[in-house]
Order: C-alpha cells, then structure tokens, then sequence
C-alpha cells in the first residue's frame, strides 16, 4: 500500500481511498476498472500478485497458538475474503450493478480474477493454521435496509458459484466453520448460503425488511448459527437501559431455544452509543441468556 499524502493511499489493486472531513473510515475516490471499458479492459488489469502483502506465515502460525492456549476462546480468522465486494470496489459501485444486466460478462471475468487471488491467499493462509482455527469470517453484503441488493435470481446465476468454489476452498482439509457477514435483509439467500457452505450468519440485522428474528429461527434455526440481532440502528443509540434490557431479552427468546444463538450486537456499536447502554446489554445478556 502506498502512500500519497495524509488520509490518501492506493492499495495494491490500484483503489484509491481517503477519509473525508468530518469522517472517521476511508471511502474509495477511484476505482481502478471505473467508466466505459470492455472485456480486453479486465483481461489486460494488473492483478494483484496472491503471495504479496501477507504476514509472514510464521507469525501467523504463532498467534494462532497463542490464541488456541485458551480452551475457553474460538480461535477465528478474519482472511477478508469478499468477491462481490471486492469487485465493486475494482468496477465503481453503480458501474458494477449496471453491468449485472448490461455487461455480466464484463462482472464475471473481474469476480474471476478476484476469485483466483483470494482462493490462492486462502489455500496459502489455512495451510498454516487450518488446524487450530475454529470460525474463518468472510463479508459480502446482499441485502438493503428493505429487500435484497440484486434478485437472487442473478446471485445464483453471478455470484454464488463463486462463493461456492471459494467457501469448498476454505472448508478443504480442515474442520473449519464459516462466519458470513451481511448487512440487511438477507432473508431471500439463507437458504443459498447454507447450501454453499456457511455456518453462521452475522449480524442479523433485524431492522432491515424481512429480518424477524422469530421468523428466521422457525425457518433457518435448524439450518444456520444466528450471530447479532442486538438493534445497533435505534435501540442501542437512541433507547434507554431499559429499553435495551428489553431489546436483549426478546431477541434471545426468539433465538436461543435448543442453541445456535451468539447474543451480539448488530454490526459495530458506534461512538454514540451511550456506555451506560453498552452495559445494559451485557448485563441483560447474562441474565437472561444462561440456559
């Protein structure tokens, strides 16, 4: 990754990122694949070589046991594996979901060489520690606050082989579980993502359309790990101790019946989430959630 000044880097993909004023995360300024190109455009990308910009492996296989002396603790490896995000991010967001219906082929050939290096760094990775991780996390949001991002029509046809052949890889030689991250209502493709090989579904994001987490456990609770379901969007921020305490014990009646819960809140509990709430949540986990 180099650097081209305060809060402006170009990482090895060729994306540039910034963090604006007044924010705290970088946002991309310029995607590599971005505007009119053709399939030639892709096939002529330099791609990122899979063995560079990795820890060393034996530092890796270190903290991994480090981290596996405690037999209280499972062991999780974020490889921030994410294809559909991964190539949105190489394309320009509107570009890349324009292309699904217009240009698929265009969409395909730039999940194929992310496909490639990501099957490539996870194969490299679990090779050193695929024996003493438990959970390998991998993100690629599907879901709006109301519906799905895409039809799931054109995810089976795009992008689930692909997920497919990166979660087989992931799965291979080890007795690992995968941890699969997506915002929103992501009702529509539980059933995908089980089939393809996920374990967990985080963070269950039960504001979005679709997302009733009694729903979801009657449906998915024999088929999937549930992991979140805490509101971060209005309870969290804006409730009282009270309110929180009663957000926790709700989800977890709905949720924790014969297991595959992890009480968590939804997403990352951001800087106006009042410390007092925080607490709430905790303490209402413990109490609430012994079986």
């Amino acid at each position: 990754m180099s650097a081209n000044g305060i809060g402006h880097i170009v990482d090895e993909w060729g994306i540039a990122w910034e963090i604006p004023a007044g924010f705290a995360n970088y946002e991309i300024t310029r995607s590599p694949l971005w505007g009119n190109i053709s399939l030639n455009d892709v096939r002529s990308y330099r791609w990122p070589d899979p063995h560079l910009n990795m820890l060393p492996l034996e530092n890796i296989r270190k903290q991994a046991e480090t981290l596996r002396e405690n037999p209280q603790k499972a062991v999780i490896a974020n490889l921030a594996l994410q294809i559909h995000t991964q190539s949105y991010f190489l394309r320009g967001f509107s570009d890349y979901l324009t292309d699904m219906i217009l240009q698929p082929a265009v969409i395909e050939a730039i999940m194929d060489g992310v496909l490639d290096i990501f099957t490539e760094r996870a194969r490299i990775i679990l090779s050193q520690i695929g024996d003493l991780v438990d959970i390998v996390y991998v993100a690629d949001d599907l879901g709006t606050q109301n519906g799905p991002l895409f039809s799931p029509e054109l995810y089976r046809k795009i992008l689930k082989p692909r997920q497919k052949i990166l979660f087989e890889t992931i799965k291979k030689n080890s007795g690992v579980k995968i941890l699969y991250h997506s915002c929103g209502s992501v009702v529509e493709f539980i059933d995908d993502l089980v089939e393809i090989g996920v374990d967990i579904l985080n963070p269950v994001q039960v504001s979005a359309g679709g997302m009733d987490s009694r729903e979801l456990k009657r449906k998915f609770g024999h088929k999937v790990c549930f992991w979140g379901a805490i509101d971060t969007q209005k309870i969290l921020p804006f409730g009282t101790p009270a309110t929180v305490k009663a957000e926790v014990n709700k989800r977890l009646a709905d949720l924790k019946d014969g297991g595959g819960f992890v009480a968590a809140a939804v997403h990352n509990i951001r800087p106006e989430v009042p410390p007092e709430n925080i607490v709430a949540m905790i303490e209402a986990v413990k109490e609430f959630g012994v079986y």
